[in-house]
């Protein structure tokens, strides 16, 4: 379509600005699927960029956290305004109010009001998260809890590890189950996950003044994988889309989550300013 081929022309104008070694596009409108691709892999061990090359999504992932509690909570196994610590063994916040009443609604609306850019690296084992959340502990709150939106990344840490313990599982394994699976996303992983070697992926890069670099370390850390560590096809990730603008149906017709309850999330819970 016309618009699409503006759009690509112009996103290779920018990449090209910015100095970005590669990128994916992708448009899903009317039924219709449209796809293109720039650059390479990396810098250092170039590859062409196609459609089915994985990239790290970031903070697309926390949607995909949301949307795993969310269906825990249609399914009666979670309650969105209950009390974290009624849900976590032994969670506790620095603040005592924010101990005692912040629930898990208010962690995916970001008001929980605690400084929420801590990043820490605890390994790759299955007790990273575990390990994270208590450390986050001691993080310091800065405003009421509930009062404001303010971007809380370690609140998401948080929110992943409820799901593990809902879950009885790995978060990655809880999402491969309640979401993945179902959607039928077959090139959707988290680090570390040893099958992404095996395909084409992206890797990150960084600027040193003008030089542009790839980037090491370049994963974030298992703990932060419900943050952001998704690392998708740009074909996966439309599908992923698609599921959210078909109130809860795949691509196949399928209902993995009830209409009702995709629409929830849509609903405005907080001004953001």
């Amino acid at each position: 379509m016309k618009e699409f081929e503006e759009l690509r022309s112009r996103v290779g104008l920018d990449l090209e600005r910015l100095k970005v070694p590669g990128a994916a596009l992708g448009l899903w409108r009317d039924g219709k699927e449209e796809l293109a691709s720039f650059g390479v892999t990396s810098l250092e061990n170039p590859l062409p960029v196609t459609p089915d090359t994985l990239f790290q999504i970031g903070s697309i992932t926390k949607t995909m956290t949301a949307t795993a509690l969310v269906m825990l909570e249609e399914r009666g196994k979670l309650d969105l305004s209950a009390p974290l610590r009624d849900l976590i063994p032994g969670f506790s916040m620095a603040d005592p109010e924010v101990s005692a009443h912040l629930t898990t609604r208010q962690i995916l609306t970001h008001s929980g009001g605690w400084a929420g850019d801590y990043f820490d690296d605890f390994g790759n084992g299955d007790d990273a998260l575990e390990r994270m959340v208590k450390r986050i502990a001691s993080v310091p709150q800065v405003t009421p809890l509930g009062a404001y939106f303010s971007y809380n990344n370690s609140g998401f840490n948080i929110a992943s590890r409820l799901l593990e313990l809902l879950a009885g599982k790995s978060y990655e394994a809880a999402m491969r189950e309640l979401l993945f699976s179902p959607i039928g996303l077959e090139s959707s992983y988290f680090y570390p996950d040893d099958v992404m070697i095996t395909k084409r992926f992206a890797v990150g890069h960084e600027k040193w003044g003008d030089e542009v670099r790839v980037s090491r370390p370049w994963a974030i850390g298992r703990a932060g994988n419900g943050v952001g560590g998704g690392v998708l096809s740009m074909r996966d990730l439309l599908a992923y889309a698609r599921f959210h603008l078909s109130s809860g149906v795949n691509d196949k017709g399928r209902c993995v989550m009830s209409e009702a309850a995709v629409k929830s999330m849509r609903v405005p819970l907080l001004d953001a300013g």
